[in-house]
């Protein structure tokens, strides 16, 4: 069996304004993305809806589009895991040998891990989004991390793609963003279509704290860097 899993990430840099980061990912079945790919155009098009979908650039007479996104990942097969780090600022990264950047990826395990222990007879592709050009060193980087931590990237390729390309990893930035906000204590919520959004995610049981380990469908660990 072959899985994709996409990718993104929100805040995840020591200069953001945020102490909070998000990554996240979503895994497919590698037969079902192109139908899944092709369902997610046929919204926008039902909706009208040409831009790239963003957390950061939502607009609320789009409210029934993203409702209907969150219906179709619900009655899909797709997989949703966040990693959501709180108090970024305060681990010690030279302690342990590392810098900020190789805990970014340390924060992407935590991700992957469950979707690639699944099954040991499966392929992975995953498709990180691009953010600058150094492309091959996050690819490195990333299966360094994985292997120290006992996973076998053996079975596992790994790629840099832009968000614009997959309408999957965007609904993946809209997951986390989702997580991301809800879980800030240090801005003042008054955007209504976030609000209503968040709220038709719970209606759906999409928990945007933290969840159970083994929950399959929307995975959420917090890690809390304070405790």
């Amino acid at each position: 069996m072959e899985y994709k899993i996409f990718c993104d990430e929100s805040n995840h840099l020591l200069s953001d304004k945020s102490d909070l980061m998000v990554n996240g990912a979503i895994c497919v079945p590698a037969n079902k993305v192109e139908s899944y790919n092709r369902f997610i155009k046929y919204l926008r098009h039902k909706y009208d809806y040409h831009y790239e979908l963003k957390w950061t650039k939502l607009f609320s007479h789009n409210l029934a589009f993203y409702k209907e996104l969150i219906d179709f990942f619900v009655e899909s097969d797709m997989q949703f895991k966040a990693t959501l780090v709180l108090h970024k600022s305060r681990h010690r990264h030279l302690q342990y040998g590392y810098d900020h950047e190789k805990f970014y990826y340390i924060a992407f395990y935590y991700t992957l891990r469950d979707f690639i222990d699944s099954n040991a007879f499966s392929h992975y592709k995953v498709y990180l989004d691009y953010k600058d050009t150094k492309s091959s060193e996050k690819i490195k980087t990333l299966k360094e991390v994985l292997e120290h931590k006992g996973l076998s990237t053996n079975s596992v390729d790994i790629y840099v793609i832009n968000s614009k390309e997959s309408q999957i990893m965007q609904l993946c930035d809209l997951f986390i963003g989702a997580i991301g906000y809800r879980n800030r204590t240090d801005i003042k919520k008054d955007s209504k279509i976030k609000k209503d959004i968040i709220d038709y995610m719970l209606e759906k049981r999409l928990q945007l704290h933290f969840t159970a380990r083994d929950e399959e469908k929307f995975n959420v660990f917090k890690w809390d860097l304070a405790r």
